[in-house]
């Protein structure tokens, strides 16, 4: 099967205390424990911190959807990302 991560929101006062990657950690444990066997997302190319995040538990692009969210200045791209959880690296 698949997961379909849509979105992670942390709370300004909690950024920066690792709370996201506690959490993706065990949103990919859930997964994997009810037969996922992949995890994709969409993030902006704009997010740095969560592209950031993705790359550190192993999520590679797979893609882009060109105009994908809405922007202040109009449309902004998504880049698709894919973690095979299969991988080492649950952490």
């Amino acid at each position: 099967g698949e997961a379909h991560l849509l979105n992670i929101c942390i709370d300004p006062d909690y950024q920066g205390r690792g709370c996201a990657s506690r959490f993706l950690s065990t949103v990919m444990s859930i997964a994997a424990q009810l037969g996922a066997r992949r995890v994709f997302l969409e993030v902006r190319p704009s997010n740095v911190a969560g592209l950031a995040l993705y790359r550190k538990f192993g999520f590679a692009r797979i893609g882009l959807r060109k105009r994908y969210y809405r922007a202040a200045d109009g449309r902004e791209d998504a880049v698709v990302l894919a973690r095979d959880l299969s991988s080492p690296g649950l952490d």
